[in-house]
């Protein structure tokens, strides 16, 4: 009983909020940028990069790689860390969407999300690798086209004066006193999957809020709901860019 006191009192004694690191999720972002290019691909100079032409027949075959997560919340552990690498069934079902209007406007015959199982593990120093591997997965699948999404996702952790009926133990069933908010962007790249070469990019931002009680506090349920939130942002940014390919 005298820990769950001094607990609350902890609580209501941290102040209000303190915002999101934006900055630090934009630096996170750029950091992953070189793992773009293959290892032969970024020794090409720019007038080798110019030279590179499309070879996409449409409608073709996209694969979704499995996301990067370049910026987290402090609080991650090992295991939930790991979660945040891999698509949840609803972020599936947001990416899965784009197939429709894609197939719609005679870009794709098929969008598959690749599983984390097909991908090969990359060493954390290895920038090279991770294009590398997901080509190959996306090889497999007999995909023409890779996307490739990054997300950079922070926390605001806070609570309001009502936190300080969390005294009455009670209190922290029945007060809604903690705010748990978060905020994603999602950035990505669609390249040939035989030759790099660049057809689309867009970026999207997603944010959740929730005001409850201490107990059903739960920052893992906003930092999802701003993943999806963020996954639906990017698709719409995506297809805008994407519907151009019809065009030429």
């Amino acid at each position: 009983m005298r820990i769950t006191v001094a607990c609350a009192c902890c609580v209501t004694i941290v102040g209000c909020s303190s915002g999101y690191h934006s900055s630090e999720m934009s630096a996170a972002l750029e950091s992953t940028k070189p793992s773009y290019a293959s290892t032969s691909f970024a020794s090409f100079s720019v007038a080798d990069i110019e030279a590179t032409k499309p070879q996409l027949k449409l409608p073709a075959r996209i694969a979704i790689a499995p996301p990067v997560q370049a910026y987290r919340p402090s609080y991650t552990d090992r295991h939930w860390a790991s979660q945040l690498n891999t698509w949840s069934p609803e972020e599936v079902d947001v990416l899965q969407a784009l197939e429709k209007p894609l197939r719609a406007a005679g870009i794709a015959s098929e969008v598959v999300v690749l599983p984390s199982s097909l991908v090969a593990v990359c060493g954390d120093r290895d920038e090279s690798c991770r294009v590398d591997a997901e080509r190959a997965a996306a090889a497999r699948a007999r995909a023409d086209a890779l996307l490739m999404v990054d997300l950079a996702t922070d926390t605001d952790e806070y609570v309001n004066p009502a936190s300080a009926l969390y005294l009455t133990i009670i209190g922290m069933w029945l007060v809604p006193g903690t705010h748990r908010n978060a905020l994603t962007v999602a950035e990505g790249v669609l390249i040939d999957n035989r030759n790099e070469y660049l057809y689309a990019f867009a970026r999207g931002q997603g944010e959740s809020k929730s005001l409850r009680p201490l107990i059903y506090a739960d920052t893992a349920s906003v930092v999802h709901s701003s993943r999806v939130e963020a996954l639906r942002s990017f698709d719409k940014a995506f297809l805008d860019q994407a519907r151009q390919l019809a065009v030429h």
